[in-house]
């Protein structure tokens, strides 16, 4: 037991390696910084090239410490927490380890919490007395929360997520870093280089080979060498990253044909009944030629529609990533509750292929979906669900984890700040009480005294849901939307905004947003001003800076499909606006 500070004093001095990397002297005024501020007690920090002038907190390397045993056979992002003496040393396999071994240990000893961006908060204490030694890893060596505010640096890296889309730079200890990260066989074949002269290189589908929506002819040696070679520039121009997507085009697949059917790629995949067959064969193939030049390079790819079902005997290489996707599961449940209710179903038939990949699979990663993205402001009651998938996932060799929310410029689908947090945490922490961290949020977010209408607005919704299913692409005609829900819900909020403080209600403002966003979609097309209502919903929206209501869609083409049709569901002429967060 140390007796860090005592009484608002203390005999400690942060103490840095002279050679320490810029992360490391960042955690160590992070440190500094946050125990000023719950203590009011200034620990100085300064290298070790100064003589010892009394007990120390030693960041990383610093005083000849060296690197703990235990600390070795786990990851890099491992870090460890412990006494030696009077000196506590905060120590990790990496620099980006050091900084989250800081954090946990605010997190542990002042309840520091980073919400969002826009909200922190810490306790004021006069004492700060350690008493456990920590060693800690992650069960997911990627964490991406796909989400506005997630992309910050303040965010990503308070909650321990190493995202590849977060602005996450040397002083935060760098990422996850992908050179792409979606669908990628037309950047590295493409159809309108190539087609008209190699027709052959492309998907063989009912007779012919295809020039639109189409996909890769896999069994081609030529297309495997242009692969092979794209990467390898890829890598030689971005040698900070490690991992290249090699992975089939997203052409709705569920719909149309993609995958090639000429005599080669067919047989494959009849004879490993799966499409994904052609696909692990190549991607797998492409891995151990890049590896001969680039040993540390991982290939990305999906499991995706299509491609789905895993291969019947093909293993995929050990260096290639199989990013599995859930799009069809229903949100409502677990995809382990959807199995149990009917292993048929969407869901269960999803259980059983996750379950095959887990088996086969050296580094299994899933994209995961928390939003509705034909409506990002419709009430989308998923927390539930998404939690029990996060333990899910950890139980079964899942080794990396994205959880896709609203990602357009600016933000604002429904409860999207509070989906970010809730799935951070889950992926860095085990045996969490969903209702207690929520109501934690909602009392730092929203303040103490609107927190309890909070909290029973939120579970009001993920309550009504059940028994329903849950789509990603539903609209406010879900059955589950009722005028007595709207109207409980009403009531709740205006609880909240008689209850809290001023300084509060601007987020209270956004929150409303779903609300009025679902009533205005339900109204009848001839109540009265309902063009003016929702032209008074177009500026509360714009206020809240939030830039998209449907996905990659134009904010004025949104609000005027509201106007024309009930349940926004009149989408003539609908363009994408396609871009890449990165």
């Amino acid at each position: 037991m140390l007796e860090i500070i005592k009484n608002q004093r203390s005999e400690y001095y942060i103490v840095n390696n002279k050679d320490a990397s810029v992360c490391e002297r960042f955690a160590a005024s992070e440190l500094e910084k946050y125990l000023y501020l719950s203590t009011n007690c200034p620990l100085p920090i300064y290298s070790d090239k100064c003589d010892k002038y009394g007990k120390e907190i030693i960041i990383g390397r610093a005083r000849g410490n060296k690197k703990d045993e235990r600390l070795n056979n786990l990851s890099d992002e491992a870090f460890i927490i412990k006494e030696v003496g009077d000196d506590l040393i905060i120590d990790g396999n990496s620099p980006r380890a050091i900084l989250y071994a800081v954090y946990r240990f605010l997190e542990d000893y002042i309840h520091f919490r980073c919400f969002a961006s826009d909200c922190e908060t810490y306790k004021e204490v006069d004492d700060i007395v350690f008493k456990n030694e920590i060693i800690f890893d992650f069960k997911f060596e990627y964490r991406e929360v796909y989400f506005t505010d997630a992309f910050t640096s303040c965010f990503a890296s308070k909650n321990m997520l190493n995202s590849n889309l977060a602005d996450l730079g040397e002083r935060e200890g760098g990422k996850n870093k992908w050179f792409n990260f979606h669908h990628s066989f037309s950047d590295i074949v493409s159809p309108k280089e190539y087609f008209d002269t190699h027709p052959e290189y492309f998907s063989y589908i009912d007779g012919h080979r295809v020039k639109e929506h189409t996909e890769l002819c896999l069994s081609n040696e030529d297309v495997f060498k242009l692969a092979v070679e794209k990467v390898k520039e890829w890598k030689r121009n971005h040698m900070d990253c490690h991992i290249f997507s090699v992975a089939q085009d997203e052409w709705m697949g569920h719909f149309i044909k993609m995958a090639c059917e000429c005599d080669k790629c067919k047989a494959l995949d009849d004879k490993e009944e799966a499409q994904s067959a052609s696909i692990i064969n190549f991607v797998s193939k492409v891995a151990r030629e890049v590896n001969k030049e680039y040993p540390d390079v991982l290939i990305h790819t999906f499991a995706y529609q299509y491609s789905r079902k895993p291969p019947k005997t093909l293993i995929p290489d050990k260096n290639v990533i199989v990013r599995l996707c859930n799009i069809e599961c229903s949100w409502s449940r677990s995809i382990e509750e959807e199995y149990r209710m009917n292993p048929k179903s969407r869901g269960g038939l999803f259980y059983d292929d996750f379950m095959k990949w887990s088996k086969i699979t050296n580094r299994l990663y899933i994209w995961d979906y928390a939003v509705n993205f034909r409506n990002y402001l419709l009430p989308f009651p998923n927390l539930r669900s998404m939690t029990k998938n996060i333990e899910f996932y950890k139980k079964n060799n899942v080794k990396g984890l994205l959880m896709q929310g609203n990602f357009s410029h600016g933000g604002g689908g429904y409860l999207d700040k509070l989906k970010a947090y809730i799935a951070a945490r889950f992926m860095r922490y085990d045996n969490l009480v969903l209702e207690d961290e929520v109501m934690e949020f909602c009392k730092a977010y929203y303040g103490k005294k609107a927190a309890k209408a909070v909290f029973d607005f939120i579970f009001l919704f993920e309550d009504a849901v059940k028994g329903y299913d849950l789509w990603l692409y539903d609209d406010s005609d879900h059955p589950m939307f009722t005028d007595k829900l709207e109207e409980q819900a009403a009531n709740l909020l205006n609880k909240a905004y008689i209850e809290t403080e001023a300084k509060y209600r601007f987020r209270l403002g956004e929150l409303s947003l779903n609300l009025a966003y679902l009533n205005l979609t339900r109204l009848d097309m001839d109540v009265k001003d309902r063009n003016e209502m929702i032209d008074d919903f177009s500026e509360a929206v714009k206020a809240h800076h939030i830039t998209e209501l449907f996905e990659r869609t134009k904010l004025e083409y949104s609000i005027d499909v509201m106007k024309k049709s009930q349940y926004a569901k009149k989408r003539d002429n609908w363009q994408s606006l396609y871009y890449i967060m990165q």
